[in-house]
């Protein structure tokens, strides 16, 4: 075993890549907005969809990038507040 695999073993859970696609409404349910929030941050350029899925159609994003939108959203939103 090398050292960067044990370490990849070794991370934290949260560390992990998530590269897992979701839709906008368990984008939504994932960072607590409502999905109207998140075809938002789409319009504004925040979110980009990846792919759509073949049966329903539903626009899927990245859990790691709506998760990385959300808290610099909130980050941003601190600071203004502060």
């Amino acid at each position: 075993m090398t050292a960067e695999s044990a370490q990849k073993l070794a991370a934290p859970r949260s560390a992990l890549p998530r590269g897992r696609l979701i839709t906008g409404k368990e984008a939504g349910e994932l960072v607590s907005v409502s999905p109207d929030c998140i075809r938002q941050w789409v319009q504004r350029g925040y979110l980009s969809p990846v792919a759509r899925d073949r049966t329903s159609r539903a626009l899927l994003y990245l859990e790691d990038h709506v998760l990385e939108v959300e808290r610099a959203r909130r980050s941003r939103r601190n600071r203004v507040a502060t």
